[in-house]
């Protein structure tokens, strides 16, 4: 068995044959019977809200054996919309496990992804019994890897995936305020959660006893701090509503039929092939909206946080899953000696049977000076069958724009060019013409084995 985690004291986590597994003892196996036996926690499972587990006998000792789940996004990709989304699912868990007298002891972001859509918890080792205290254990926690991360995103537009590469355990008021300067003084939100944060940072605080007999009363109190902290969290959705009129006027170089013509070739393709597909650079994500009408597993990822952001709350209900991933750049393996988590190539690697890659050859080319042949290779990496790859020629609008004064040097990039090297990867099965734009090309291509 492979060790997957080590932070819980409590419980270690392994990935062995019969999927990922959590090892117990007699004390936690008692907790965790209980807690399974719970009608509340039974419908958390049901309605996909909290991973799915059970119990499992291996070599002697008792294990719990959660369920797998695959091509889920963690908070190292997420965009600020999702962690928005994990940061309400993760309170309104801790609301509704404080009913029943449970409680979330890790807050983390972590904690929670983005699988097909919608937020999963997948800690099970969080839930405790509540001990009758009128404070949440986890609350600075939550409020460094939700209400502060969002707030920065807010003011400052970092996108969250990158603060947490460099935060893993959130973002501090100190560090926040190390940012946000001035900003903090702008919402009653920046006040409470870094202003004072930062000003009392030396004040010794003496805890209060808690406890009291009338644990109804307590968890009164406690529950209106929840149901407080939801509204704040709430104050800082980000806005998604401005964002799509400003894409639709920066792709003049395409004509209403070219789209058109682009949709059909996607939609006539998904009709004939099945499979767990990847779209790079998927924008807005209505080529992804098409492929999930065929197929049951669709990823998107796209370097533009305000794209995810749009999907995530426009199409969310689809099933899609969409990641702020930098193709150019991708999240890499993280956490204690790069072992915690895979990284998005490690884990994507011959995953997808088919891939869009559609009208950012010319970014990665120009921009990021990627050479045609390393992309190619990237793509035969990440698929196991199919390509449909848009070719941008050099003499394309967009492409002369972005190369700017540097154009002479892609006096190469033409389409005999990309046939000639493109079959040293992939064989080429159809090409497909648009109407207006005659400098774009669209091929279906097949990996070579």
């Amino acid at each position: 068995m492979k060790q997957l985690s080590f932070r819980d004291p409590l419980s270690k986590v392994y990935s062995a044959e019969e999927g990922i597994l959590r090892r117990l003892d007699s004390k936690s196996k008692f907790f965790f019977e209980e807690l399974f036996s719970e009608s509340f926690f039974q419908n958390l499972e049901l309605s996909k809200l909290v991973q799915r587990s059970n119990f499992l006998k291996k070599n002697g000792e008792d294990f719990i054996q959660h369920e797998r789940i695959e091509n889920f996004t963690e908070v190292n990709e997420m965009s600020s919309y999702q962690l928005y989304l994990c940061g309400l699912h993760t309170i309104k868990l801790m609301i509704k496990s404080l009913e029943y007298n449970y409680q979330i002891k890790d807050a983390s972001a972590w904690n929670v992804v983005i699988f097909r859509g919608k937020p999963i918890f997948l800690d099970v080792a969080s839930f405790e019994k509540w001990n009758g205290e009128k404070t949440w254990t986890a609350y600075g926690q939550y409020i460094r890897h939700f209400i502060i991360p969002l707030l920065i995103n807010k003011e400052m537009g970092i996108s969250t995936s990158k603060l947490f590469l460099i935060n893993r355990d959130g973002v501090d008021p100190l560090e926040a305020f190390k940012l946000l300067g001035m900003k903090s003084y702008k919402s009653f939100i920046g006040f409470e959660f870094v202003i004072l944060p930062y000003f009392l940072r030396s004040a010794k605080i003496k805890k209060k006893n808690n406890f009291k007999s009338d644990f109804e009363f307590n968890k009164k109190i406690l529950i209106n701090i929840l149901n407080r902290l939801k509204n704040k969290i709430k104050k800082l959705e980000p806005d998604t509503k401005s964002f799509w009129s400003r894409y639709t006027l920066n792709r003049k170089h395409y004509s209403n039929m070219d789209i058109e013509i682009k949709k059909k070739i996607i939609e006539d393709f998904f009709k004939e092939n099945k499979g767990k597909v990847l779209d790079i650079g998927c924008n807005t994500g209505e080529f992804l909206e098409i492929a999930s009408k065929y197929n049951e597993e669709v990823h998107g990822i796209d370097i533009d946080e305000n794209c995810i952001n749009f999907i995530q709350k426009n199409i969310q209900k689809k099933g899609i899953n969409v990641s702020n991933v930098n193709i150019a750049n991708p999240v890499s393996p993280a956490g204690w000696e790069n072992s915690e988590t895979q990284g998005f190539l490690k884990k994507n690697r011959d995953y997808y049977d088919h891939v869009l890659f559609l009208g950012i050859v010319h970014h990665l080319t120009v921009s990021e000076r990627i050479p045609l042949s390393n992309i190619l290779s990237l793509l035969s990496s990440l698929t196991k069958k199919n390509i449909i790859f848009e070719f941008v020629s050099n003499n394309d609008e967009k492409f002369i724009q972005i190369a700017g004064i540097n154009i002479d040097l892609y006096n190469y990039f033409t389409k005999e060019y990309f046939e000639n090297l493109v079959i040293k990867f992939f064989k080429i099965k159809k090409i497909y013409n648009l109407e207006s734009n005659l400098n774009r090309h669209i091929y279906l291509l097949e990996k070579l084995y």
